[in-house]
């Protein structure tokens, strides 16, 4: 006959404990998911107190004029300095600082919204189809054509905005038609937020863009 050994420890014997790998593993698990716990806790908190974006575009006037000009002009480039190349508003300090603020946005470069606008702005003021933008000169042969570079445009602490912009006219033979100059136009912030600083900023375009619009008549 076949001996069966007892499935059963002997009486009186203690039962064996789990082997000490066992608990190290269940400590390490219960620490991973502790800190887990913890990180997508403080995520979930970051992204709960983080602002959102607010996004602002230089707008032309609104009212257009009766014609004055048949001129074909093309208005651009435009370059702009490097400190204003970026997405962010920026605010012009005390001693040259200048704060970046990095929930309110330009949305789109500003290079291209200076230059729509202004091209907006002069065909209003204008009253005239035949202004457009750089690089226009494939679809039109333009009298005249507006290009410079702005140098600054922002806000101080104490509301005021500023543009400085230099810039001059060419005729269709590559001629200048009206000499280069640096032109400096500000206007005052009605409020400290940012939709006030940016109607500022629009009405400084909107200076600019009149003499534009008086120097291509």
């Amino acid at each position: 006959m076949t001996a069966f050994a007892s499935l059963h420890p002997p009486s009186g014997a203690a039962p064996r404990s789990a082997p000490p790998s066992v608990g190290r593993r269940a400590a390490r698990t219960g620490t991973r998911s502790a800190i887990a716990a913890v990180a997508l806790a403080l995520l979930a908190a970051g992204c709960a107190s983080t602002p959102a974006a607010r996004f602002y575009r230089l707008e032309p006037i609104a009212t257009p004029a009766e014609a004055t000009s048949t001129r074909t002009v093309v208005i651009g480039p435009f370059a702009v300095a490097d400190y204003l190349d970026r997405p962010q508003l920026v605010t012009r300090g005390a001693g040259g600082e200048v704060v970046v603020a990095d929930f309110e946005r330009w949305a789109e470069p500003l290079e291209s919204g200076f230059q729509s606008a202004v091209a907006v702005n002069v065909t209003r003021l204008l009253g005239s189809s035949q202004v457009l933008e750089f690089p226009a000169q494939a679809i039109l042969r333009p009298e005249r054509r507006v290009t410079g570079r702005v140098s600054r445009l922002d806000v101080d602490d104490a509301g005021t905005a500023v543009l400085e912009v230099q810039w001059g006219v060419i005729g269709p033979d590559g001629t200048v038609t009206d000499p280069g100059r640096r032109s400096r136009y500000e206007a005052q912030a009605s409020g400290r937020g940012y939709p006030a600083r940016v109607a500022a900023l629009n009405a400084t375009v909107a200076a600019f863009s009149t003499d534009v619009a008086a120097a291509v008549r």
